[in-house]
């Protein structure tokens, strides 16, 4: 497969999913000239902010994802909060769309925990498995996640943090020391969370630039990680 065919799809619930979770190894991957797309299924309504807060958060995450190398965005058209169990297969109709008409061979989404315990992660996170099962012999789903290591750290975020893997559960590990400025850069795109985004940073003070991810339904098949989500 040369480069120029590579294509990688990123399922979010909200603006800045993409930069706070993952965005080091979409920047990664852009620079690669792997063909990206992010699907988002809101617009961060009810997040921190004033004003039309769903018209700014869309504008900060597609200036992001153009820091990222992201080529398009797309939204579903949900609100902030409202990914409940009634609406799942009309969400997940819509994500199936998108991945028949893009044909990523790669697909990543939160863990199934959603990191932080986020119901709007977990939503998106169980949604994206569902379809990806019908196409598991045309592409790879990844759940992005966190190492124990990280939530030790961290454990008082949001009312519960589940923790984080152990490494040896842990299927592919992206270096992302080269384009970690294009990470912050995209971060502080989103200005109208900058609370997060300050939080996060220094969180992150001493940890590896590094990115975790787990292969979904497939058997272990190695004692070492990865280091590429397009052969892994």
């Amino acid at each position: 497969m040369n480069k120029k065919s590579k294509k990688l799809l990123a399922v979010v619930a909200h603006p800045d999913d993409e930069s706070f979770g993952f965005g080091g190894t979409l920047a990664k991957y852009a620079k690669e000239g792997v063909d990206i797309h992010v699907l988002c299924a809101t617009k961060g309504e009810h997040g921190e902010g004033g004003g039309n807060l769903g018209l700014i958060r869309e504008k900060e995450i597609r200036t992001a994802s153009k820091i990222l190398g992201v080529k398009r965005v797309d939204f579903l058209g949900y609100i902030d909060g409202t990914l409940c169990n009634n609406l799942y297969h009309e969400i997940a109709q819509k994500v199936e769309r998108k991945i028949a008409e893009f044909k990523p061979q790669v697909i990543l989404t939160f863990d199934r925990l959603g990191i932080s315990g986020h119901i709007d992660h977990v939503a998106m996170s169980l949604i994206t498995t569902y379809v990806c099962q019908k196409y598991q012999d045309q592409l790879s789903l990844y759940y992005y996640c966190v190492c124990k290591e990280y939530t030790d750290k961290n454990s008082d975020y949001f009312i519960y943090f589940p923790p984080g893997y152990e490494f040896k559960d842990i299927d592919v590990i992206i270096d992302t020391k080269a384009v970690w400025e294009l990470k912050v850069a995209a971060m502080e795109a989103h200005k109208s969370q900058i609370n997060d985004v300050k939080r996060i940073l220094t969180q992150n003070v001493g940890m590896p630039k590094q990115e975790y991810f787990i292969k979904a339904c497939i058997p272990k098949k190695h004692t070492k990680p990865a280091t590429d989500l397009f052969t892994a």
